[in-house]
């Protein structure tokens, strides 16, 4: 008999945020309702454009669920200026429950405390493709990054075009207007918040939201890559953290401390400098291995599927 089965672990994926999670925006918190309230893969919009594509007949029921998991989570993470959705694909699927554990991969860490095991995420990645084959949300190739040092790609860089917008029942003019209030906003305010970039008021009251776009995807690459740095340090940490009794957690602490300052060590005059330092990294570690224990509390509560 075979192992893979039609029916989905979670038939009901759901993105339910608690206030702190729901976009302080009313605008982006308004599609979050919509979604909520009505089908938007019904809607005239997005029935139109299915029949633009090569699948013509409705979805099926659990795609659909699928789909508008996705599209909750990805209403409360848009950016307005370039309307970039600011959350991996990855993070998405695990926020609304479309993520599950293999059996082998919770065994690998069983047999490997350091091992993080890997969510498969098939049916988000399913349900993303429908969503850009419709054209609600675009994923140029050329916007993508191979990471050669990890041998993998990065998080997927994608963007929601008009017709996300006009499939909420939301027309091009509200959506223009929200995106010039919130140019002139950072302007006023004299931020970049919400960017990548670091763009002083000038430049964005000076550059086209082409530019804009350009700048903001430059960023956010440079950014993955130090997420990619920090995630091997935090990993080979974690790896000697499970090598050691908890003990000797200021033991590592010291180590990385060390490291970090290198020759610099020498221009402390007295001991309390380099203690406080310790103490820091000593107290990163212990959230770390605390993080790790939370991780695998919620992992066990995840699905996990028969390989």
């Amino acid at each position: 008999m075979s192992a893979f089965k039609s029916r989905a672990k979670n038939p009901n994926p759901e993105f339910n945020p608690s206030d702190e999670q729901l976009s302080k925006m009313v605008f982006l918190k308004n599609l979050y309702l919509k979604n909520k309230d009505k089908n938007i893969i019904d809607s005239d919009v997005v029935v139109f454009l299915r029949h633009g594509t090569e699948r013509s007949k409705a979805f099926y029921p659990d795609r659909v669920r699928a789909m508008r998991a996705l599209l909750d989570v990805f209403s409360q993470h848009i950016n307005l200026v370039t309307h970039q959705v600011k959350i991996s694909i990855r993070n998405a699927s695990d926020a609304c429950g479309l993520s599950t554990y293999s059996d082998a991969e919770l065994e690998k860490e069983k047999l490997d405390p350091s091992y993080t095991p890997q969510p498969n995420i098939t049916r988000a990645s399913r349900a993303f493709k429908d969503l850009v084959d419709l054209g609600i949300c675009v994923a140029d190739k050329s916007w993508q990054v191979w990471a050669k040092g990890e041998h993998q790609w990065i998080d997927k860089y994608f963007e929601v075009t008009p017709l996300f917008f006009k499939a909420f029942g939301v027309n091009p003019e509200t959506v223009d207007k929200h995106r010039t209030n919130r140019i002139n906003y950072l302007i006023k305010s004299g931020s970049s918040k919400g960017l990548d970039a670091n763009l002083s008021p000038e430049q964005l009251g000076e550059m086209s939201i082409t530019e804009i776009k350009l700048h903001d995807r430059m960023a956010y690459v440079r950014k993955v890559f130090e997420r990619l740095r920090e995630k091997r340090h935090a990993s080979k940490t974690k790896r000697d953290i499970l090598k050691l009794e908890s003990k000797n957690l200021r033991k590592v602490a010291q180590e990385n401390v060390v490291k970090k300052l290198g020759d610099r060590i020498l221009q402390f005059t007295s001991p309390e400098p380099f203690i406080a330092l310790v103490n820091q990294e000593l107290a990163l570690l212990r959230r770390l291995v605390e993080k790790d224990r939370i991780d695998k509390q919620e992992r066990s509560k995840t699905p996990s599927i028969t390989t």
